[in-house]
């Protein structure tokens, strides 16, 4: 089973949270990326929110890349490396990242990236699982699975700023988190799912996480 069949379960902001964060921030985009798209679940919704844009979505595992393109027959789909991404500078108005820093050991190489595909002011959404504390600390927590990293807001935020973003909004996505989390151990009969590396409900648990989801922008550079 690819890890993106139940990858879904692992982003509770839902579609039309996600639309409206967009909405706010970049109304008509041109282009759009969806980097680390799983099987286009989120993708196919902006798609259809969004009929004018181009989209695109990338993602490391190719059975995902296939679902995803016949979730999204529209869209431009690729089996692919998010910190090594096929696209030229500044071509995308906005992109999407979810639940996918978790999964690198190298998030700064993507996060670089996705500045390098934005064009100076678009519009960058993230999201992801944030561990509790104020510290700025990001641990492993799993070496397979869908979530193998967890990191504090301060860190995601220090390293975001880092690549040359400037931060937006941020919403603190708990409750969702929670009703997810709760939905998962209910389908389950064993620590979490078929997605997640033994242990990480436990560790996650242990270490206070939530959800975040950040808008940001693309900072324009100094003349």
């Amino acid at each position: 089973m690819a890890y993106g069949e139940t990858m879904r379960k692992l982003s509770p902001c839902p579609d039309e949270l996600v639309l409206a964060a967009l909405a706010s921030a970049c109304p008509a985009p041109r282009a759009l990326l969806d980097a680390g798209c799983g099987r286009g679940d989120r993708l196919a919704a902006v798609a259809a929110a969004l009929p004018d844009a181009r989209c695109c979505g990338v993602d490391c595992d190719a059975d995902n890349a296939a679902a995803a393109r016949a979730r999204c027959p529209g869209a431009e789909i690729v089996a692919g490396d998010v910190r090594a991404l096929p696209w030229p500078d500044g071509c995308f108005d906005a992109a999407l990242c979810e639940c996918t820093l978790s999964l690198l050991d190298a998030p700064e190489r993507c996060l670089a990236e996705l500045h390098r595909v934005l064009r100076p002011g678009g519009t960058l959404l993230l999201s992801d699982l944030v561990g509790g504390g104020s510290g700025e600390a990001r641990e492993c927590i799993a070496q397979t699975g869908a979530v193998r990293h967890l990191a504090t807001r301060a860190w995601t935020q220090r390293a975001l700023q880092a690549a040359g973003f400037r931060l937006r909004s941020f919403r603190d996505c708990r409750e969702e988190y929670l009703t997810m989390a709760a939905q998962m151990i209910f389908d389950s009969d064993s620590d979490g799912c078929a997605c997640l590396g033994p242990g990480v409900f436990a560790t996650l648990r242990k270490r206070n996480a939530s959800y975040g989801m950040w808008l940001l922008e693309r900072a324009v550079a100094e003349p």
